[in-house]
């Protein structure tokens, strides 16, 4: 075991492994906002010191629990990490929009919903293909130029809309799937990222817990005295220095496990053991 190094994401040091607070609004049963709250608080009393929400999950709830869990000095010393450019019709379904139009509203509403006057990271939630996609940048730049966001993050974005988006802003971080059994961003986008010192924020990295219940998985864990989530979440920060795992739960103890990972070292068998994996 060992001590893993802080990483940097936003121009600021954090713990190597954040918490997705999805997990708080969109699985049966959800938590109550008392437990809820509690659960944001414990996590940053321990360390946790990224955050990750979106304006639409639990349709808007997600960000007033993490607003009404910390106070404004607090607030400045942990990242929440929001986003904006998807929207849930009828409740649950999922759509994209893209529209400046409906950022620069999006904004607003984060801002009140958080308690904030400004929002250290703002993401845009994914491309919106019926929109320019330049035009959906655009918007989050004028943000950023009206003191609303201070640095701005894309998710669900392929290497070649990275760098168009460069071109137009600086892209602090970019939030994609990833974890054991889904590898598509290994090829370019990873590596562009690790080179180019980008944040890289995999969402999912427990496979929303299937990846767990491989028996495989289970094995190679129980060999080296180590849980199946501590071992998918340590094979991510070993093999990409840049990445900032955001596992979600609901409970303190796996929130305890989760963050355990972040001590493991991992040797370069052992990854390549899990690499075959899948």
């Amino acid at each position: 075991m060992c001590k893993m190094k802080l990483r940097t994401i936003a121009c600021r040091k954090v713990f190597p492994i954040g918490l997705g607070a999805m997990a708080l609004d969109e699985y049966e049963p959800k938590p109550s906002d008392n437990d809820s709250i509690l659960l944001l608080r414990y996590a940053a009393k321990q360390g946790i010191n990224l955050i990750d929400t979106a304006d639409v999950y639990g349709l808007g709830r997600n960000e007033e629990l993490i607003g009404k869990a910390f106070p404004p000095e607090q607030k400045n010393k942990i990242i929440i990490a929001t986003k904006a450019g998807c929207t849930r019709p009828l409740d649950y379904q999922w759509d994209t929009d893209g529209r400046p139009e409906h950022i620069r509203e999006a904004v607003k509403e984060s801002l009140k919903r958080l308690d904030t006057k400004q929002i250290h990271l703002y993401q845009l939630h994914a491309p919106d293909h019926r929109v320019p996609f330049k035009d959906t940048v655009k918007a989050f730049k004028e943000l950023q130029e009206q003191g609303l966001v201070k640095f701005i993050g894309l998710c669900n974005v392929s290497i070649q809309e990275l760098q168009e988006a460069q071109k137009i802003i600086d892209v602090v971080s970019v939030q994609n799937h990833y974890n054991l059994a889904f590898k598509r961003d290994e090829d370019l986008l990873l590596p562009y990222l690790t080179k180019n010192d980008i944040a890289f924020i995999p969402y999912f990295p427990l496979g929303s817990g299937r990846l767990l219940a491989n028996p495989k998985l289970i094995k190679i864990s129980q060999k080296y005295g180590l849980t199946p989530s501590q071992l998918a979440l340590s094979w991510i920060i070993h093999k990409w220095s840049t990445a900032i795992p955001i596992p979600g739960t609901r409970n303190t103890l796996h929130l305890d496990e989760n963050m355990k990972a972040a001590e493991i070292e991992l040797q370069d068998k052992i990854v390549n053991e899990l690499d075959s994996l899948y």
